[in-house]
């Protein structure tokens, strides 16, 4: 890893950290978006970010369940492997979506069960409207930036990066 590299991996760990992941997370996630190969196992992870395997397993669960990384296994070797392939990030665009639907959901069910009840209304209700707009809104947005990226980049297949069948359901 080259002093430049090493320095965006730190800023980002420290950026995701500020938004509820651990640096860690932060770290991993960059050193994905950069290295090679792009599909690493836990130890050349931590040998890489200098950090333990657990720490590695730990910030890899994180980013794996937000769906920022892929984990994958190779027929023949024990091993786990991470990457975050090309179109990771466009499926995360997509699930943003989903996410801001429930929490519309969940400050509607919140606005009628404080109905006629002073005090924590208005600001539930900022809450919801800011949600509704977005809501609304990012679909369009996320959709036009997906077709602008898709006919400005044709995206290969690149080496080291798991295949949709080596990917487990």
């Amino acid at each position: 890893m080259t002093e430049d590299e090493a320095a965006f991996v730190e800023t980002m760990g420290q950026y995701l950290g500020g938004y509820g992941m651990t640096p860690m997370a932060g770290r991993l996630w960059a050193w994905l978006l950069i290295c090679d190969p792009a599909a690493q196992p836990a130890g050349d992870l931590a040998v890489a970010l200098k950090a333990s395997r657990g720490a590695i397993s730990g910030a890899a669960a994180s980013l794996a369940s937000a769906g920022m990384i892929r984990r994958v296994r190779r027929r023949g070797d024990r091993r786990e492997y991470f990457s975050a392939p090309p179109g990771t990030f466009d499926a995360l665009l997509r699930s943003a979506g989903t996410a801001y639907g429930r929490l519309l959901a969940i400050t509607s069910e919140g606005l009628a069960s404080v109905d006629g009840r002073p005090g924590g209304r208005e600001r539930l209700q900022e809450v919801h409207d800011a949600v509704a707009f977005v809501a609304r809104e990012l679909p369009a947005l996320i959709d036009r930036y997906l077709a602008e990226r898709g006919s400005a980049v044709t995206r290969p297949v690149l080496a080291g990066h798991p295949q949709p069948e080596e990917i487990p359901a």
